[in-house]
């Protein structure tokens, strides 16, 4: 690709050179959603030479003065090629070639709104070049104020008819050139465009102030604007110009939250400050994360109410064996009858959601400046981090909340917030509901171990092999690597499945890996050192059900008061199971 920038061609005579508009496509459009190609009318037989201003004539100091003219616009594979004559006789202008010289300034064409036609598609068919502007910002096209061009043509002496302005703008006076340069001589002193003290102070600043057509709104003006266009369906973020202005006017407004550190902030280590260099790529690199694997292996149901009831099967009808229907007796329904009557049970389950809750706060400048969308990706992770804590509560679940032996606690009280207390989880029942289905191994796994545990469950459980997992964490994984009779994926053939997580079989039972699953102490517990031993858990999944009174919602909301945000994510859920011989495990396992 080719380097954008304008460049000095000729150092001693002020030429300059660079591309002044990019072709473009569909796939590759500016900040307005708009592009250029090869069949844009740009008006070059319109004028010999145009005038080269300073961002636009928006800047503050030198508005709307022609710092040099462009005399050159030749059209090539890249994009539209432009060459300037410099005016070296001002002082201000010696300061821009610096600029120049720094690599730090780009070319920006100029049309008017009335001259310029853009297709549906953001294809820009007419663009009249009217004007060239040398910029630090050249992210999207400019649309250049009347009476900036009036003034420019009118210094260069050009026609400013095929510019075809209003009545207005075509007759508006101008102010006085010799006015803005001095005030009158009575006041003994200079009123200079650029203020500053001589051209050292302006190459040593190496920046030129830059207006905007914002400055007339404040700070909570714009941030209340911003939040009713993000309100909008068509909302695709604000431009560049409206980021740098708004963030200016922040900083300068002193708007801050009224606790110290307690969010995200641009200039954090470790909590914004990553996020809002220079130069940085615009591309997050996501840290590596095992797939969530416990949530999809069970049946879920909405909850219309919370506590909701689900009915269950109860106990079967009798079977007997009669004999033929022979006499009018039997054609009773009472005791004559051959057939002898019985009932079919029923049953329920009670399910009561429990809240998993997380709360964000950062800055309203980390998103103006960082240099990737923090909202879409704070959003993103909280929604991927309430899924982990699902997966984890739905394993290691376990609602002993005082004193010891909390399975993920063994050995003092859990704090009072663990995600772990909402409910009873899959390796609870086995460990503590029902201490018959636990099997502990002490030692590296077998297959004849794992089946064992496995009917540690009732056989009308443990024989189906098809409604049963496996779910191990990664050092018993890597045990059952070295066991010749598990079958990994690649070896499964017809028995694969494209479920998230699975590594293998054990038996023709899927082996399900999860980041959730704990190294524990021998007995199966987490303890306050020495975790590290496995465990497999077997579950039978028709057992269980996951019934959601509110399924992961995520919310970001704007505090004008403290010129912040916070995103908070929550679920309400419950996990429910039919009865106490669902699953089983085969815990203390050496690696």
């Amino acid at each position: 690709m080719k380097d954008m920038t304008v460049k000095t061609i000729d150092a001693p005579a002020g030429r300059i050179g660079g591309y002044l508009i990019t072709w473009g496509e569909p796939r590759q459009r500016d900040l307005q959603g708009e592009y250029f190609t090869p069949q844009t009318d740009v008006g070059l037989d319109w004028y010999e030479q145009r005038p080269v201003l300073y961002h636009h004539g928006l800047d503050g100091a030198l508005k709307a003065a022609v710092i040099g003219v462009i005399d050159t616009l030749r059209p090539d594979e890249t994009g539209l090629w432009a060459e300037a004559q410099l005016d070296l006789r001002k002082r201000y202008v010696r300061a821009v070639r610096r600029l120049v010289d720094q690599g730090v300034l780009s070319w920006s064409s100029g049309s008017l709104p009335h001259l310029v036609e853009v297709r549906a598609d953001g294809q820009i068919k007419r663009w009249p070049i009217v004007e060239g502007s040398l910029t630090p910002s050249p992210a999207e096209p400019r649309l250049t104020d009347a009476r900036t061009l009036k003034s420019a043509y009118k210094s260069l002496g050009l026609d400013i008819s095929r510019l075809g302005l209003s009545g207005r703008d075509a007759t508006r006076e101008e102010p006085n050139e010799e006015k803005e340069e001095t005030m009158t001589e009575n006041t003994g002193r200079a009123l200079k465009r650029l203020p500053i003290a001589d051209e050292r102070d302006a190459l040593k600043m190496s920046k030129i102030a830059v207006g905007s057509e914002y400055d007339s709104l404040d700070a909570m003006d714009m941030l209340h604007g911003y939040m009713l266009l993000r309100s909008a369906k068509s909302f695709h973020g604000v431009s560049e110009r409206f980021s740098n202005a708004l963030a200016d006017k922040v900083n300068r407004a002193g708007l801050k939250a009224t606790k110290a550190d307690e969010l995200a902030y641009s200039t954090q280590t470790g909590f914004g400050d990553e996020w809002a260099p220079d130069l940085w790529s615009q591309q997050i690199w996501h840290k590596a994360r095992q797939d969530n694997t416990i949530l999809p292996l069970f049946q879920s149901i909405e909850m219309p109410s919370n506590p909701f009831e689900l009915p269950i099967e109860g106990a079967d009808p009798t079977v007997y064996f009669v004999p033929e229907t022979q006499d009018e007796a039997h054609l009773t329904l009472g005791a004559g009858n051959p057939i002898p009557d019985s009932k079919i049970g029923s049953g329920k389950v009670t399910l009561n959601a429990k809240k998993l809750a997380l709360r964000v706060g950062f800055s309203s400048e980390l998103v103006e400046d960082a240099v990737i969308p923090v909202l879409n990706v704070y959003r993103e992770q909280a929604v991927r981090a309430i899924a982990d804590a699902i997966d984890n509560v739905l394993l290691n679940g376990d609602r002993t909340a005082a004193g010891t032996g909390n399975i993920n606690s063994d050995h003092a009280a859990p704090a009072g917030t663990a995600k772990y207390l909402a409910l009873d989880g899959l390796r609870h029942l086995p460990l503590v509901d029902r201490t018959a289905n636990a099997l502990n191994l002490n030692g590296a796994p077998t297959l004849a171990k794992l089946r064992e545990a496995r009917f540690k469950m009732p056989g009308k459980y443990a024989a189906r092999p098809s409604d049963l997992a496996w779910l191990v964490d990664s050092g018993t994984y890597s045990a059952l690597l070295g066991l010749s009779e598990f079958l990994t994926v690649d070896k499964a053939g017809p028995l694969a499945t494209a479920q998230t997580g699975q590594i293998g079989f054990v038996d023709g039972i899927p082996v399900f890996v999860s980041a959730e699953m704990p190294l524990t102490e021998a007995d199966g517990k987490v303890g306050r050192s020495g975790n590290e031993k496995g465990q497999a858990v077997c579950v039978y999944r028709p057992g269980w059900y996951v019934s959601y009174r509110r399924k992961i919602a995520v919310s970001v909301d704007y505090l004008s008061y403290y010129d912040s945000y916070q995103l908070t994510a929550t679920v309400r859920l419950a996990f429910v199971r039919f009865d106490d011989d669902v699953a089983s495990c085969l815990y203390n396992i050496a690696f």
